[in-house]
Parts: C-alpha cells; structure tokens; sequence
C-alpha cells in the first residue's frame, strides 16, 4: 500500500477509528498481521513483553486492525524507560485518533507501572500516524535520540580477518550454563544505554535455550569480555546485540565482534546483513562503515519522563 493509498484509508475512517479488542488468545492474528505488514521482526517477543494485554493497542476500524502497538515495559535500559513499539501498520492513522486512542491511553497505562518514562521510536517505514511527531510533541515528548539502521550488501568485499586471538583467549557457544552469567554481562554493559533494553532474565534464558538466535561469547580465560547476538532471517542476517564488558572498553574488541558476527551469519548462508547503531554512537559508526556496511534509515526516538 503506497503512502499515498494509506492515507486515504485513514482518512475515510476517521472518526469511525476505535481500539479494538484484544487478549493473549489473540497473538497469532497479531504476529500475522505483523508479517503482513510490520517491519519488525520480533513480533510474538513483543507481545511477550509486556505486562499485561492492556499494553497492546489495536486501531481500526469494521474492516479490522490499522495499526497495531505495544508497550513494552518488561524490560531494563538507561532511562528506566518503557517503549511503545510500533508493530504493523495496514494504514496510517490520523494524528487526532493517534493521540486518543494512543498516546493518551498509553501514558496511563506507564503511569500505572514501575518505569519512569516512556520512550516512542518512529521508524520512517511504519509511521503509525500522519503527524505522529506533532502529536508527540503536542503530548509533551521531546527528540532524545535517534538510531542507524545499517546494512552489509552482498557485494561488500570481505573484511580482513582478525588477528589470532591473545593467549588464553576464546570464542564459545552461550548455553543454558552460562545462561545467567552472560545477562548479568549484558545488564553491565547497557546499564547506561537509553537505545539498548535487557529483558528479564527467566525471558533470556528461554529466549537462548530456544536457539532462535546464535549467541557467542568471546571470552578471556573464563571471563566474559564481549556477546554477539546473531539471526538469520531468510537470506538476511542480522547483528542483535553486540557488547564489550566495561573493563574491556577501549581494547579493540569491538572489530573482532564484529568480524565474528559476519563470520557466522556468512557460514549461515546470509547475503545481505543488518545492524543498528544510536546516531551518537560515532565510534561504532565508524566501525560498522569500516566493515562496510552502509546508513539506510535513521530513526528519532522521542521520550517523556513520567515520574
């Protein structure tokens, strides 16, 4: 559907826009929809994420869901921040309905909860409203930051390979044994990050059993210095989660995670790799440039702080 085309269908809408109803029963239609029309691929995570059914926002009309968002509060980052995700949308919403049936509901909704603030990331590929910036603004949110969605095409020359690793030095697969070990790595090293989230830890641990993503470990003896975070998505791989333990920062591990994560997701059979990067995050700009990889989008991410 062109923008063009989504718009029209808002505005025939109108004021005929209403939540739709919506329980645990009903995430598969949810992920469906996702499929159909969403850009992001963690959809049924998500819904998990959560913490309860009310968090999930359903707009539409007689002719089903527009737009489908969750808030997503489960979670720990830098600004003790839920996020209201943007999940599908069939046709952009009007910036009005966006605010009454949205923004408004979903303040309340954080109000009620543990987080502090409420973070709303708009990707340019799944706008949720026509004005949804003004909207936001209107509602008192401010730009915080923004994010690089970056990608590797398949006819990017292959990078050097890494110098062989320090003695005493390796790479291991993340297993249920260092299940806990490896979040509390990650808790530490995003502890500070407004645009990185660690989910609970009894999620973690069935998100790594379950081998829906390659989880690496590089390690220093038995220390965990770095994770990589890999998944394949058809012919599309994708670096996650890419981190340094803070009192390895400024050692070069980040072109060896790098290096390792193209590494496996080329072994994987993926052509074309993606990665995000925080727009203020110049040092790891550079380095994803280095290894070729090129800016597709930049998504702002606004934010207001509740309590």
């Amino acid at each position: 559907m062109t923008n063009e085309r989504a718009g029209r269908v808002s505005k025939m809408a109108g004021d005929a826009l209403r939540r739709l109803p919506f329980a645990s029963g009903d995430a598969d239609d949810i992920v469906a929809l996702c499929k159909a029309h969403g850009g992001h691929n963690y959809a049924a995570l998500l819904l998990d994420l959560t913490s309860d059914a009310r968090g999930v926002f359903l707009i539409g009309g007689d002719e089903g869901p527009m737009l489908a968002m969750t808030v997503v509060d489960r979670v720990r980052n830098g600004g003790d921040a839920a996020i209201l995700e943007t999940l599908a949308v069939r046709a952009p919403i009007d910036a009005a309905s966006f605010t009454r049936l949205v923004i408004e509901p979903a303040l309340a909704f954080v109000r009620a909860g543990e987080r502090r603030a409420l973070h709303v990331p708009l990707p340019p590929a799944t706008a949720p409203a026509e004005g949804a910036e003004g909207a936001l603004r209107a509602a008192g949110f401010t730009r915080l930051y923004g994010y690089f969605e970056m990608r590797r095409p398949r006819s990017a020359p292959a990078p050097a390979a890494p110098e062989p690793l320090p003695a005493g030095w390796s790479w291991a697969a993340l297993d249920g044994g260092r299940v806990d070990d490896a979040h509390a790595a990650l808790t530490a090293m995003f502890r500070d990050a407004l645009g990185t989230s660690v989910i609970p830890l009894a999620d973690f641990r069935r998100a790594v059993v379950s081998g829906a993503a390659s989880w690496r470990m590089l390690l220093d003896g038995e220390r965990i210095a770095g994770l990589l975070r890999t998944a394949l998505h058809g012919a599309r791989g994708e670096i996650g989660i890419l981190g340094r333990a803070p009192a390895y920062r400024g050692r070069g591990l980040g072109a060896r995670l790098v290096a390792e994560g193209l590494r496996v997701l080329r072994v994987g059979g993926a052509a074309d790799i993606d990665i995000g990067v925080e727009t203020a995050n110049e040092r790891a700009l550079e380095l994803y440039l280095a290894f070729g990889f090129e800016i597709l989008t930049r998504t702002p991410v606004f934010g207001l702080t509740l309590r």
